[in-house]
């Protein structure tokens, strides 16, 4: 009987790894050495990240997560890498991994010090909040800010009807396939 008991107790312990292992997140240190675009950099991690894609110099990729930003052909894109270049290029950040996605970048919160790097480039204009891919935590605070940066007219919302980057890259593909 304490065999079947002990053998139910270990089961329920895995199983409810298993279950909540998609929900955790875990947090590395990483210094910044490029900005690729307004939501990607590369940066060395300081430790071990499992499952993302590690290039030769030891770098990875890192998605920030729940945001959206205007291309680099799109308007605005060059600003939204200067503005996200200006708040984290050089710098150490740490990084709050929520998933790895298909291409094995990082998808993370960014923190400088307290500064949640995600919410600023929202605050600052030069994102949308990516309301599909957020998390309830997040979805009023990302929303509210999207909503006072247009209200400013701040980054790109100078634009009376700007194109959401999920938008421009729709419009890419069918112009390629055409």
């Amino acid at each position: 009987m304490r065999a079947i008991k002990r053998s139910l107790s270990k089961t329920l312990l895995v199983l409810i790894f298993v279950l909540f292992l998609p929900f955790y997140v875990f947090a590395i240190s990483c210094t910044v050495i490029e900005v690729v675009d307004g939501d990607t950099f590369c940066c060395i991690p300081k430790e071990k990240v499992a499952g993302v894609r590690i290039h030769k110099d030891g770098s990875i990729i890192v998605r920030l997560y729940g945001i959206d930003v205007p291309e680099m052909d799109q308007p605005y894109g060059i600003e939204a890498r200067n503005s996200l270049k200006e708040l984290v290029a050089g710098k150490t950040v740490r990084l709050e991994v929520k998933d790895i996605d298909q291409y094995k970048r990082a998808v993370a919160l960014v923190y400088v010090g307290s500064l949640n790097i995600n919410l600023e480039q929202v605050k600052r204009g030069y994102a949308w909040a990516y309301l599909e891919y957020l998390d309830s935590p997040y979805i009023s605070e990302y929303y509210s800010a999207e909503k006072e940066a247009r209200s400013k007219g701040l980054g790109l919302w100078k634009q009376a009807n700007p194109t959401p980057p999920w938008e421009w890259r729709k419009i890419k593909r069918q112009e390629k396939s055409f």
